[in-house]
Order: C-alpha cells, then structure tokens, then sequence
C-alpha cells in the first residue's frame, strides 16, 4: 500500500510514497473517517513528499467529494494540510475549496515544516 497513517493524539498523518492512484487516495480518506478517531480529530496532514499522484479526473471528484462532504457534517473541526509540490494536484485542491466543496479549513504547502506550522505541531515529525 503506497500510504501509512499515523494515529496522534488529536490528529492524523498520512504519508504518501512510490505511485499513488486516486484508489489509494480515496481508501486512505475512508480509513480516516471510518475511524473510531474521526470524531475528536482536528487535523489531517497529507504528505505527498516523493510520491508520484498525478490528481483526480472530473469523474472521480465526485466520489472523494461526497466523502469529504460527509466529513464535515461528522466532524466540521479538522484542518486538512497538503504536502507536496505538484502544481496540478495544488490546483485541484484550491479549486476545490474555492468551490466549497472542500469544507474544512484546508491548505497547500510546499514543505512539511510549512504545513506542521499551520497546524500547530512540531517542525518535524
């Protein structure tokens, strides 16, 4: 599997690696909101650091979107931070904010110490 969640006290990591396909993306947002930890959440990181995922097609948005809709109504107090460097997928997911699609506060970045900032945590993990 090109992914690991690690479990926080209040959070999730999840860590991306080799290639990656919206499958992989798509099980690892079930395997955090079917989680017995979803409710008491109140970040997600993403890191795409090394992996190769190239983004969604059209019609793929409207599976992860529907889960990620379902989320908020769950638990509408997650940040979700992204780590990773390809402008395509960074384009994807602030379309997909600026759609309000993507409900919960949500951010690019381009390094983990960036990303681990806005969520509050230690630079490095």
């Amino acid at each position: 599997m090109p992914y690991t969640i690690d479990w926080k006290r209040n959070g999730a990591i999840k860590r991306f690696s080799g290639r990656v396909s919206f499958h992989d993306v798509l099980q690892s947002e079930q395997d955090i909101s079917s989680s017995p930890h979803y409710t008491g959440l109140r970040y997600v990181l993403s890191d795409y650091t090394g992996a190769d995922y190239q983004g969604i097609t059209d019609s793929q948005k409207a599976d992860i979107n529907a889960l990620r809709i379902g989320g908020f109504m769950v638990n509408p107090r997650i940040k979700y931070a992204f780590v990773l460097q390809n402008p395509v997928v960074q384009s994807q997911i602030k379309e997909a904010v600026a759609e309000a699609v993507m409900l919960h506060e949500t951010r690019t970045f381009e390094t983990w110490d960036q990303a681990a900032r806005w969520l509050g945590l230690p630079s490095s993990s």
